[in-house]
């Protein structure tokens, strides 16, 4: 088959011939429709995410649509290094989640990943009327996470990033307020959120973090006011420094996000809620669709990437 290996963490995958992944252990092989490159699927290639355990030579691409044998069009992830989903074929495990009718294998493909980074920790955390800072909202993930949060109940929704247009966009898709980030922030949040803030879903880390975590010391509500802040990216940085009187001023309860830290056996009823929404238009998702022999120069494109075999 054809596909995208990856030959060192430096240099963009190549399109080139890998051997067929083997059938066994339950598994059928499948025709791969669309895959999605995440900031994981980028991670992972370039040897940086903690997860990874895959060594060169191997195919990226951490889930997709594929046809299976009997001809149903479903979502399936999960693929044994060296094997992934940026390839013509793919052996997965049946049945697969269901792909809706009327939605297209590469919004299907792009939209499950990022999310679900929101819509995972939003079921367990969030009380229905709370509010919801979203920190990082201008970006894929961030822009899911403020609907996620209306579509989950949310009372309020505030979009917290530096893109001011991508800050108007979120309004668009459901932001209550906004705040942006930078020398004003604190005022703009105490503006956003004259009730304080119930849950934070945070995509950056960082400076970003220290500086809303700052901002929430000075809201109106009392200090006992629970925050639950939800770790879930670090694009601003993998790390942050803090004076531990700045956490326990407040109420501030931080927990985690990402791979290994929940629980897979709600992964099924989330992806086919996301899914389903995502076929109702009530998830939306822009992306690029690109062949996958492009895949070289292409790579480093800044869009949501789907690569169709």
């Amino acid at each position: 088959m054809y596909a995208a290996v990856v030959h060192d963490f430096a240099s963009p995958p190549r399109y080139e011939e890998f051997p067929d992944p083997a059938v066994a252990d339950g598994t059928v092989l499948a025709r791969v429709e669309a895959s999605a490159v995440h900031q994981i699927v980028r991670s992972i290639a370039s040897g940086r995410h903690y997860s990874s355990a895959a060594r060169p030579p191997f195919v990226p691409g951490i889930d997709g649509v594929v046809r299976l044998p009997e001809g149903q069009r479903v979502y399936a992830g999960g693929l044994r290094p060296p094997y992934g989903m940026l390839a013509e074929f793919a052996a997965v495990r049946p049945p697969g989640i269901a792909v809706p009718d009327g939605l297209s294998s590469a919004v299907a493909a792009a939209i499950v990943n990022p999310a679900q980074s929101s819509w995972l920790p939003l079921t367990a955390n969030l009380v229905p009327g709370a509010t919801v800072l979203v920190l990082g909202a201008t970006g894929i993930a961030g822009s899911l996470a403020v609907q996620a949060a209306r579509l989950k109940g949310a009372g309020r929704v505030i979009a917290a990033g530096r893109n001011v247009a991508g800050l108007e966009r979120c309004q668009a898709l459901g932001a209550d307020a906004t705040a942006e980030l930078g020398e004003g922030f604190a005022d703009g949040l105490r503006r956003a959120a004259p009730d304080g803030v119930d849950l934070v879903l945070d995509y950056l880390w960082g400076p970003a973090a220290l500086a809303a975590i700052a901002a929430l010391d000075k809201l109106a509500t009392p200090s006992w006011h629970e925050t639950r802040w939800l770790q879930i990216g670090s694009v601003a940085s993998g790390s942050i420094q803090f004076d531990a009187a700045l956490v326990r001023s407040r109420n501030l309860r931080l927990s985690g996000h990402g791979v290994g830290s929940g629980d897979p056996a709600a992964w099924p009823t989330a992806i086919t809620e996301v899914l389903r929404a995502a076929a109702d238009s009530r998830l939306t998702i822009d992306v690029e669709t690109v062949p996958l022999r492009d895949i070289e120069r292409t790579w480093n494109r800044p869009a949501r990437l789907v690569y169709e075999p």
